[in-house]
């Protein structure tokens, strides 16, 4: 912070994280006697250990100052030190926020300065009634915006289709200048004269960077857009940005602070894969950026569909503008049109356009309304690079059937769920329908608890045989027999118990689960009784049965539940069938 020697306003010089700097002039703001403390304030948190590091934060805690200073010059009694400022002043300010703000964006606006007067030096100096309201959290403090949700399928579908019209009509449109630079490069005289003309403009053109343009029959307000058209010959512009930030957004997924920050500086790996190091400043300081591998396709009808191609694709369609400008960023524009012409004067018009602030607009509005594009009530659709990124993280968690640790493509599963899932109309609508299938699911499977061995499905069962079975009217030992009067061997069946399990006529049902259990555990006892071979001999196919066929088709709950109900012990010699008494 600096404080002019002949008692002027101070000046806050802000140098963020991402390199962008402001000089914040407290001149320009009324009530010149509680400037030296709000700045004091405003250095806090904008400054190394403050909480707002990037310029368009900063400028978030300037425009509160801004706001409030406002309001506070026009009471009738304004407050003119620091030691004034009391409570019904925060009050007041928020009730003019609630004039032009919904609710939650005007509490948020005093959360912001809450924060601010928090920061201010000289904490004891500040009035009772103000320390005790800044103590408490319903004012303002830690209020929640409710995002926006996703698009719908059929909104994001329509999005990415104009997008990519867009981008498909800019990439020609650059390959035809360059097919006609080249021409008249190799070959003028093989050009009729309108295109030779024309060529030799371009040529001028790629040198300088400033539009050549013909102004011949031309009024003096039709100059500008002469120039604008002839620069998007060979150059990326303004006009350009909205599609390919949104084709950028909908592609990879990435937020709109990250794309705005993509590097020209990237490594080709084997012609399979672009790596670039990535950053995306809410992580922290520590976690700032990161290196990612995006594919590229080597079908050259699939520039489009993969982020790879489509960054090597940007990169090639700004190279020109690029090393003109001199940005290290990937996106580099003309536009050099009005004010543009002389802040950009020294590149001849080129610059990286958000180079200086990542606020610059793309005025997504007016490219959705061009194209038509409407929500799902038909309305105009609103149109936001987060709420593309938004809907790609709900898209790719479907796609993943909601393993989020499958899909942490941005952010950690915790964040996606929180930030982009949790809440979403879209994906809460999606997930009642995957819950309502499992549940379904799930009652079948209880339903269908059973082991039908070699068999049709239980389901295919009649009505009457499979209440019979439930009810316990057909159970043997083990299980239920279907049809005792027809066995495979023909006739009633008389075999023993130990056939019973691999018989198609066998029926297990979860009730039956106790019995298996105890039969298993008696099964294991008389194993330890008898020799190995005699014993694999007499009951080996039916342990194979119970433990690796039957069995493992219930949940462990299941088993759980069946093993605190299950018989103490079961005869063994009731598995060979009734014996007749001599």
């Amino acid at each position: 912070m600096e404080l002019p020697e002949a008692g002027g306003s101070p000046v806050v010089h802000f140098v963020g994280e991402d390199g962008r700097s402001r000089d914040f002039r407290f001149a320009e703001l009324p009530l010149p006697r509680l400037h030296q403390g709000f700045a004091a304030a405003l250095a806090a948190r904008v400054g190394p250990g403050g909480g707002r590091r990037t310029q368009r934060a900063a400028m978030g805690q300037w425009q509160s100052i801004r706001r409030f200073f406002t309001v506070l010059e026009g009471l009738a009694a304004p407050p003119c030190r620091v030691e004034e400022l009391a409570a019904r002043h925060v009050e007041r300010y928020w009730m003019k926020c609630l004039e032009t703000c919904s609710p939650v964006t005007a509490a948020r606006q005093v959360q912001e300065l809450l924060r601010l007067l928090r920061a201010l030096p000289g904490q004891d100096r500040l009035g009772a009634d103000l320390v005790e309201y800044m103590a408490q959290r319903r004012h303002g403090a830690d209020a929640q915006s409710t995002a926006l949700p996703g698009y719908s399928d059929g909104e994001f579908q329509a999005v990415m289709a104009a997008a990519r019209r867009d981008v498909a009509a800019i990439r020609d449109r650059l390959a035809a200048g360059e097919e006609l630079l080249a021409r008249y490069r190799t070959d003028p005289c093989g050009l009729d004269e309108a295109a030779r003309e024309q060529g030799a403009r371009l040529e001028v053109m790629a040198a300088c960077g400033r539009p050549q343009v013909d102004y011949r029959g031309l009024a003096v307000g039709q100059y500008p857009r002469a120039m604008y058209e002839q620069a998007r010959q060979l150059f990326v512009v303004d006009d350009d940005l909205a599609p390919l930030m949104v084709y950028a957004a909908g592609l990879t997924g990435r937020n709109p602070e990250t794309l705005k920050e993509l590097p020209a500086e990237h490594e080709v790996l084997e012609g399979a894969a672009v790596a670039l190091t990535l950053t995306k400043r809410r992580r922290g300081k520590t976690n700032t950026f990161t290196q990612v591998h995006w594919s590229v396709s080597q079908d050259p009808a699939r520039q489009l569909g993969s982020a790879g191609s489509f960054y090597l694709l940007l990169h090639r369609l700004m190279a020109r503008s690029r090393a003109l400008s001199g940005t290290g960023s990937l996106w580099s524009i003309w536009a050099g049109n009005g004010r543009g012409a002389v802040l950009h004067a020294g590149s001849g018009g080129h610059v990286g356009p958000f180079d200086a602030e990542l606020a610059r607009k793309l005025r997504l509005g007016a490219w959705a309304e061009r194209h038509g594009l409407t929500d799902d009530g038909g309305g105009p659709l609103q149109l936001r690079l987060t709420r593309m990124k938004r809907t790609v993280e709900i898209r790719t968690a479907k796609q993943a059937g909601g393993h989020l640790p499958s899909v942490r493509l941005t952010n950690t599963a915790q964040t996606s769920f929180a930030h982009y899932l949790r809440g979403d109309p879209f994906t809460t609508e999606w997930a009642a329908d995957v819950l309502t299938e499992a549940i379904a699911d799930a009652e079948t499977a209880a339903r269908q608890a059973v082991a039908r061995v070699g068999a049709a499905e239980a389901a295919a069962l009649p009505e009457r045989v499979r209440e019979d079975a439930e009810s316990g009217q057909l159970d043997t030992l083990v299980a239920s027999c279907l049809d005792i009067e027809h066995s495979p061997a023909g006739g009633r069946c008389t075999s023993s118990f130990l056939t019973c399990l691999a018989c198609p006529n066998a029926l297990v049902l979860e009730r039956h689960l106790p019995t298996l259990l105890a039969l298993v555990d008696a099964l294991q006892g008389d194993l330890d009784r008898r020799d190995a071979h005699d014993w694999a001999a007499r009951h080996g196919a039916t342990w194979q049965i119970v433990t690796a066929h039957i069995l493992p088709r219930f949940t462990a709950g299941q088993r759980a539940a069946a093993a605190r109900s299950k018989p103490a012990a079961l005869p063994l010699h009731l598995l060979d069938g009734p014996q007749e008494t001599p």
